[in-house]
């Protein structure tokens, strides 16, 4: 049983520690394993890629499509294993959603996550640390407008907007590591330079000019960026105003940082520091947030993008192993133990009747009511009879089930095979497809689709899934005008 009300949340791939919701502890000695896991993956390690899509469009078509345009039009290494996953944001006043895509190789998970996998055996959520600003709107009081949210941190900084209530998108902008090494000065103290003087002339001595006019270049530079990419929302999402700006920077202000954003139009926009854990010391605040996302969603408060491999290991007898042994070893035990029980009672119920023949011819005038039990002895053994032929019969069905769960998951497993067979040979020679249709167990029709000059290409990947060992992949269907070149392509 997973706990509920506490989580271990791994901060910077470098140390753990449990969250309450309030508040972060040192990790218990025993039942790690059944604590929700969490972490966050920083955007410089993470591809994303954005596209709209009808918003019928079911989530496992979303996934096929997003790994394919991740391919296709975001340039992934088609030779390189990439961990996939997507958030749907709904368009108001549109019969179509905006699917925002998360990619990041699988090289990088393990080297981040592989020795806390193997330490805990599982890893339940790693997510973009972008996204936790969804938890705050789960706290009492907060009123869902459009929110502007800015994180400057050592490793990680960005700016995320909020709709209404709902994460619409993400800008990445300078962190404090890369503004102190241009300025000259190591994090720490580029933290306080920026908390105590932020960007006000007033606040730096006449020999920190050079210092003043760098830091101010470097948030001027950030919060034109952070405009420019609002602007680039607005037609998007509909998006007309924003109510609050609110500046994540460990519970510490940044003077005049906030008044930047005056200039491009903000004036009215609500400004203050964002401290929802003010009980947590700096450094960790940030965490907290992030920490109580993760809440959120072991709670199904937040439906979540999740970069994680790491998947928990369920209960041995929810696995289709394990269904699939309960149900062997409950008609081995019918086939073994049902017939012996049988003839015993057969056997027993023939000894009695003997006797009773052996006696009615002496007590036939007094044995009208034994004659009558011999009668109902002997409906009982037909009875019997027929029961264990009804069970023999149902034993044999049993057995006809564990074949036909055997064929089924050979026909499952063989049908993910050719799916991800033809999914990686496309993506190998930048081919698309218009659907996937099986036929039979072991058919599959493919309506591919290339660019008119790239139709060779299509002969390339049936050669290459001939070379896979499938038994027949022809070409049955061809369409083609002066753009595109498609093939109906049936593979078996």
């Amino acid at each position: 049983m997973v706990v509920q009300d506490k989580i271990i949340f791994i901060i910077d791939e470098d140390r753990e520690f449990i969250f309450d919701g309030n508040s972060f502890e040192p990790l218990p000695s025993k039942k790690l394993s059944s604590y929700f896991i969490a972490s966050t993956l920083a955007s410089s390690n993470t591809r994303t890629h954005g596209y709209k899509t009808p918003k019928s469009t079911s989530p496992e078509k979303i996934e096929i499509q997003s790994e394919m345009n991740m391919y296709e039009e975001a340039g992934l290494d088609p030779d390189t294993d990439f961990k996939i996953s997507s958030l749907v944001i709904p368009l108001e006043d549109s019969d179509e959603d905006f699917v925002e895509s998360y990619a990041v190789e699988v090289d990088i998970l393990d080297e981040k996550f592989g020795a806390f996998a193997k330490k805990y055996g599982h890893i339940d959520l790693i997510f973009p640390s972008a996204l936790c600003y969804a938890s705050l709107y789960n706290l009492e009081n907060k009123i869902s407008q459009n929110d502007l949210y800015i994180h400057i941190g050592e490793h990680s900084a960005y700016a995320v907007v909020f709709k209404n209530g709902q994460y619409i998108s993400t800008r990445t902008i300078s962190t404090l590591s890369e503004i102190s090494r241009k300025i000259g000065v190591d994090a720490i103290k580029m933290r306080d330079i920026l908390s105590t003087k932020g960007v006000r002339d007033n606040l730096y001595n006449d020999d920190e000019f050079i210092m003043m006019s760098d830091t101010q270049e470097e948030l001027s530079k950030s919060v034109e960026r952070i405009a420019h990419s609002i602007g680039h929302k607005r037609g998007i999402f509909k998006l007309d105003t924003i109510h609050n700006i609110y500046l994540d920077f460990e519970g510490l202000d940044i003077p005049g940082f906030l008044e930047l954003f005056n200039s491009y139009g903000y004036e009215d926009a609500n400004k203050q520091i964002l401290d929802p854990f003010k009980d947590v010391k700096v450094g960790m605040k940030h965490f907290a947030i992030d920490a109580k996302y993760a809440m959120s969603v072991l709670n199904d408060n937040i439906k979540s993008v999740n970069l994680s491999i790491y998947d928990r290991k369920p209960p041995f007898f929810k696995t289709n192993v394990g269904v699939f042994s309960i149900v062997l070893m409950v008609a081995i035990l019918l086939a073994v133990s049902y017939p012996t029980y049988a003839l015993f009672e057969l056997n027993k119920l023939s000894q009695e009747e003997s006797k009773l023949k052996a006696n009615v011819s002496k007590m036939k005038k007094r044995t009208k009511s034994l004659q009558k039990k011999l009668k109902d002895l002997r409906k009982e053994r037909d009875s019997l009879r027929e029961n264990n032929l009804k069970k023999e019969t149902k034993i044999k069905t049993l057995g006809n089930m564990i074949v036909a769960l055997e064929e089924f998951d050979n026909d499952t497993i063989l049908r993910q095979k050719m799916m991800r067979d033809v999914n990686k040979v496309m993506r190998k020679y930048h081919l698309s497809s218009k659907r996937f249709e099986f036929r039979q167990p072991n058919t599959l029709l493919v309506q591919v689709i290339a660019r008119y000059n790239e139709r060779d290409n299509i002969a390339k990947f049936i050669k290459e899934l001939l070379s896979y060992g499938y038994s027949d992949v022809s070409t049955k269907k061809v369409q083609k005008n002066e753009t595109y070149y498609e093939s109906f392509v049936e593979i078996k």
